[in-house]
């Protein structure tokens, strides 16, 4: 049973590694938080993440990951309008 993945569970299994990597890339010094690359992998992650929230709900898991997603899309508006901080 515990290799019964869907199709949405194996989306979001690859939006958490996507997470992982620009996060492992960051703390090893590969890529910088500061830059729309870390942000823009994090985006994408939450949002396949939260695809496939929407076939099994859970509902900390949705918060969590729409506040990721927002806190991503705040960063990368703030890169795109120059007020970097």
């Amino acid at each position: 049973m515990p290799f019964d993945l869907t199709l949405p569970d194996w989306i979001g299994i690859f939006g958490s590694l996507v997470i992982a990597a620009a996060y492992f890339a960051v703390s090893n010094g590969r890529m910088e938080a500061t830059k729309p690359a870390f942000q823009g992998l994090n985006l994408i992650g939450a949002i396949l993440v939260l695809v496939s929230l929407y076939s099994r709900p859970n509902p900390g898991a949705i918060l969590i990951e729409l506040l990721w997603a927002c806190i991503a899309v705040i960063a990368l508006l703030r890169f795109v309008l120059g007020r970097k901080r």
